[in-house]
């Protein structure tokens, strides 16, 4: 869930993004999109479907989005399993510096 909070800009207030918190569990990032822990410095989570529709005479269109934020953990410990009890594999990779 993204939560947002109101605050005085230039003398009027205006709703800005807060932290955000698991559908699943109700953690709470590090008041932005990062997830990091004392494990890792930085962690995202990205489930999100982005369905846009063009009319085909050119007068517009709409779109859905449906997003999931889930927390790291949830991920690992719910989320991936049972994708991968449906057969699904994940891409992983990884990097070194």
């Amino acid at each position: 869930m993204k939560h947002m909070k109101t605050v005085l800009i230039l003398e009027h207030e205006e709703k800005v993004f807060d932290k955000l918190s698991c559908d699943l569990c109700g953690a709470e990032s590090n008041g932005d999109e990062n997830w990091a822990t004392d494990t890792y410095e930085h962690a995202t989570t990205v489930i999100q479907l982005d369905e846009r529709v063009t009319n085909k005479t050119g007068g517009g269109g709409h779109s859905t989005e449906t997003v999931f934020h889930l927390c790291p953990t949830c991920f690992k410990e719910r989320l991936k399993p049972w994708l991968e009890s449906q057969g699904a594999a994940g891409t992983v990779s990884r990097a070194d510096w």
